[in-house]
């Protein structure tokens, strides 16, 4: 996992964060329709840095670490 993420890139995985909390699970196409198709290599770059995991359907989640990474970022500045 590539820890060397950009500002965009940050705040992307905390808004597919935000929208897993709310139980949605959010497609690259979604996400495209919502936040324009730039996301597009956004997504690609968290893909292969292993910060997002696409499933069979074909929905974004946080990986793991990524998972941890973001609770973690959370608790630290207090609750959202």
């Amino acid at each position: 996992m590539d820890f060397n993420i950009t500002a965009a890139e940050e705040a992307l995985v905390h808004h597919v964060a935000a929208l897993l909390r709310a139980g949605r699970s959010p497609t690259d196409d979604e996400l495209a329709e919502e936040l324009g198709g730039e996301v597009r290599p956004l997504l690609q770059s968290l893909l292969e840095k292993g910060w997002l995991v696409v499933d069979e359907e074909r929905e974004l989640t946080l990986s793991v670490i990524a998972r941890t990474a973001v609770s973690s970022r959370r608790d630290a500045e207090g609750p959202q």
